[in-house]
């Protein structure tokens, strides 16, 4: 299993958990160093699906609520963990601490419940399985009006 974290997450964070992890555990890389920063959410999306073994980390809800990008999400059957919008007001080191403290927990249940792909991690730690097909608010593409 990999992990990808989104643009809108620390590449800091994300080298840091790799770095825990080690060579036995999930190898956790940015965005930014996998794909070129012009690289849009769907090709990004569909490149990791032909890849396999992927899980996302963001905190992009757009694209649970944006048309195209849901699409793009639900066809790749990646697994994504949004993090809730209280994590915004976390700078860095408090944005640290909690994810060092809830990896285990946030592998563990991505791994047992990667047909449901979708989460929601909020900054208590808690991990909520989303169903795709009830995600609310979705905004139709231009071409769907």
């Amino acid at each position: 299993m990999r992990c990808l974290f989104d643009n809108n997450m620390p590449p800091k964070l994300a080298r840091t958990l790799n770095y825990l992890e080690g060579d036995e555990g999930i190898f956790v890389e940015h965005l930014k160093n996998k794909f070129p920063a012009n690289k849009s959410d769907i090709e990004w999306l569909r490149e990791l699906a032909k890849e396999g073994d992927w899980f996302v980390i963001t905190r992009d809800n757009q694209i649970r609520s944006r048309a195209h990008e849901r699409r793009a999400w639900k066809e790749s059957h990646i697994p994504i963990v949004f993090l809730q919008k209280s994590w915004i007001k976390q700078d860095l080191w408090e944005m640290a601490w909690r994810f060092i403290k809830y990896w285990p927990k946030l592998k563990e249940n991505v791994n047992r419940n990667r047909n449901n792909e979708s989460f929601e991690l909020s900054v208590n730690g808690k991990v909520t399985i989303l169903n795709k097909q009830r995600v609310s608010n979705v905004i139709p593409d231009s071409s769907e009006l």
